[in-house]
């Protein structure tokens, strides 16, 4: 699973728009589409968050953080 199956099923689970998302984050709109790989510009290979802003998510959402970097899961 990528980040951004990662970030869409958080999205998808939450029942929440992608701007939603962003602005409860407090980022943009284009980063929260280019995390997902929904760019207007293709999808991004490789793309990796901040463990801050995996921290925040984290936070907000209630998915672990270590989840959410790296798709594993605490032992």
């Amino acid at each position: 699973m990528t980040l951004a199956d990662r970030l869409n099923q958080i999205i998808r689970e939450q029942g929440i728009s992608k701007s939603e998302f962003a602005r409860r984050l407090g980022i943009s709109r284009n980063y929260v589409y280019i995390l997902t790989g929904n760019s207007r510009k293709g999808s991004p290979t490789g793309k990796n968050i901040s463990p801050s802003l995996a921290k925040l998510i984290a936070i907000e959402f209630g998915y672990p953080e270590k989840w959410i970097l790296t798709g594993e899961r605490n032992s």
